[in-house]
């Protein structure tokens, strides 16, 4: 495989100097002939040259490159949302790089080392990890948004929903359907949205005249995997009435669990998820969960970051809305 063509290769063939090369594709060609122009771009594609975007980003100080950080790449719903965001991103221009840290702090920290010396348009983090590294990052980095969980400190723009007022529809759900002997398999309490989630559903719990000592919290991983061993071990003995789950991925570990045990979906045992990914729609057409609207992130992260937006205010929130999905497993 030969070299790739560089612009001196493209100044030769068009017969210009490579200054000239160099405006045809920086865009400065109010002084370049149309004529010029079409034999530069036309010498450029008999070459096969790209322009270098390490170059131009040296020259402008950024790129039209997007850094996303992703907690879980395996997961359905990030899957969904960075799909949804690299498709409204390449509408307005940008291209879109994925990373992904399996929820490692120290990962994270070096992926945004990383990322800043890619000179990037904006990074995005999808289920942020508060660490020193990520603060001081928001302190110096105007070009951040955060999705799903909200940043350690309010200085950066925030897309996903209101995880509180969610846990708190389901802990409503579950009081009028008379789940008060329930369990919760949520996420892990340093994070945010886990940490909001649960508080929304125990207080609506507490505000319906539950029972609150006799409500089981097991902290967890979000995963399949947790899920079903949680489930083994929460439907041994003692069993609860209902199970919430802090994503779809949980509930189905716990489904396979309560299948396995032989219990009845829901005459012994309700399960509810949260997310709503797009395979319930094929693999679990019976799970009753909260609904988020993961293909409406990327439409409200490209409007922020649309490099061609008029208005240069600071970025603005935006919560999305919520909603019950009703099935067949609560």
């Amino acid at each position: 495989m030969g070299k790739p063509a560089t612009v001196h290769d493209v100044a030769r063939v068009s017969g210009v100097s490579t200054a000239t090369v160099s405006r045809v594709f920086t865009g400065k060609t109010d002084t370049v002939a149309p004529k010029t122009i079409e034999r530069v771009r036309s010498a450029a594609n008999e070459l096969g040259y790209t322009p270098s975007e390490i170059g131009r980003s040296l020259r402008l100080a950024t790129t039209r490159v997007v850094v996303m950080i992703v907690p879980d790449a395996t997961n359905n719903f990030c899957a969904d949302v960075a799909a949804s965001v690299e498709k409204s991103l390449k509408a307005v221009g940008l291209s879109m790089v994925l990373a992904n840290t399996g929820e490692d702090g120290d990962q994270q920290d070096r992926l945004l080392t990383d990322a800043a010396g890619l000179r990037p348009h904006a990074i995005i983090i999808h289920g942020a990890i508060d660490t020193p590294k990520l603060r001081e990052v928001i302190e110096k980095n105007r070009n951040l948004v955060f999705v799903s969980r909200p940043p350690p400190i309010a200085k950066a723009p925030f897309v996903g929903i209101d995880n509180e007022a969610a846990g708190f529809a389901v802990g409503r759900y579950f009081a009028e359907h008379g789940y008060q002997d329930c369990a919760v398999i949520h996420g892990q309490q340093h994070y945010s949205a886990s940490r909001l989630r649960l508080k929304g559903f125990l207080r609506a719990l507490q505000e319906s005249g539950a029972d609150m000592d006799v409500i089981r919290k097991i902290e967890s991983p979000l995963s399949m995997e947790a899920g079903y061993q949680h489930g083994l071990a929460l439907l041994s003995d003692d069993k609860p009435r209902a199970v919430f789950c802090h994503n779809d991925m949980l509930a189905y570990g716990v489904h396979r669990a309560a299948t396995e045990k032989g219990l009845r979906i829901p005459e012994n045992l309700a399960i509810f998820g949260f997310d709503d990914n797009r395979i319930n729609d094929w693999l679990a057409p019976w799970l009753t969960t909260l609904k988020v609207p993961a293909l409406d992130f990327g439409p409200a992260v490209a409007a922020m970051l649309d490099p061609n937006r008029k208005t240069r205010k600071p970025m603005e929130d935006v919560v999305l809305p919520f909603s019950l999905t009703i099935r067949e497993s609560a």
